[in-house]
């Protein structure tokens, strides 16, 4: 899946990867066309009517789809634009797909170790109004609001990040999440899996249960 020509521009990952280090998030518009945004959400939406492929949230009032094969895609096509704006080799660990659905809320949190290098990807919508992604940089809240195809990067174990009540209909993310290849949390390559792909605990085992990772972080998929 090719990405756009802003999110390929050499100066533009640069100038973002700039302000990531310095604020510990930034944002890159673009990175999927329309179509290609439009496409992905279709195939989340199609896939609801599938028995059990997604998994409830109560906590958070949405749907949500561990290691889908699109998104597991997708997690690898983003690590080369991950690693320009982080500025180091990073390990893969997983994607995550959401569905959230009316009256939605996600808590003020931070992400588990496996999503030390994170990004929330939006792919389409039905909402009456932009719903903002919010987070805590550098003692300030910051609200970001993402078009389709449009995706923010965090540091998920650093940066508190939390979304308001949602008012439309749905609204269909993607999470990818990465580790510093040489940083501390390396052993959370692929999230504990054997590598990347779709994942069935009934088949497959991992090498290790990611939530015994310690570190002072929440256990969230992503926001």
């Amino acid at each position: 899946m090719n990405t756009s020509p802003v999110a390929n521009e050499g100066a533009v990952l640069d100038q973002c990867g700039h302000y990531f280090r310095e604020h510990g998030f930034a944002v890159l518009r673009g990175v999927l066309s329309a179509s290609e945004a439009e496409l992905c959400a279709n195939y989340a939406l199609i896939q609801t009517a599938t028995p059990d492929y997604f998994k409830f949230e109560e906590g958070f009032g949405s749907q949500g789809r561990y290691a889908d094969a699109l998104t597991e895609c997708l997690l690898l096509r983003m690590l080369p634009i991950m690693e320009r704006v982080a500025g180091s080799a990073l390990f893969p660990c997983y994607s995550y797909l959401r569905i959230y659905q009316a009256g939605a809320e996600l808590r003020r949190h931070v992400d588990r170790p496996s999503c030390e290098i994170s990004t929330s990807l939006t792919l389409g919508m039905d909402s009456p109004r932009p719903w903002p992604l919010c987070l805590e940089s550098n003692g300030n809240s910051v609200a970001v609001n993402l078009a389709p195809g449009d995706m923010l990067l965090y540091r998920g174990v650093d940066l508190p990040h939390w979304r308001d009540r949602f008012e439309g209909t749905h609204w269909v993310q993607v999470f990818l999440h990465y580790v510093h290849a040489d940083g501390p949390f390396a052993k959370c390559r692929f999230d504990g899996r054997e590598g990347i792909g779709p994942f069935d605990p009934t088949r497959q085992r991992r090498r290790f249960d990611p939530s015994q990772v310690t570190a002072e972080t929440a256990d969230a998929e992503g926001a």
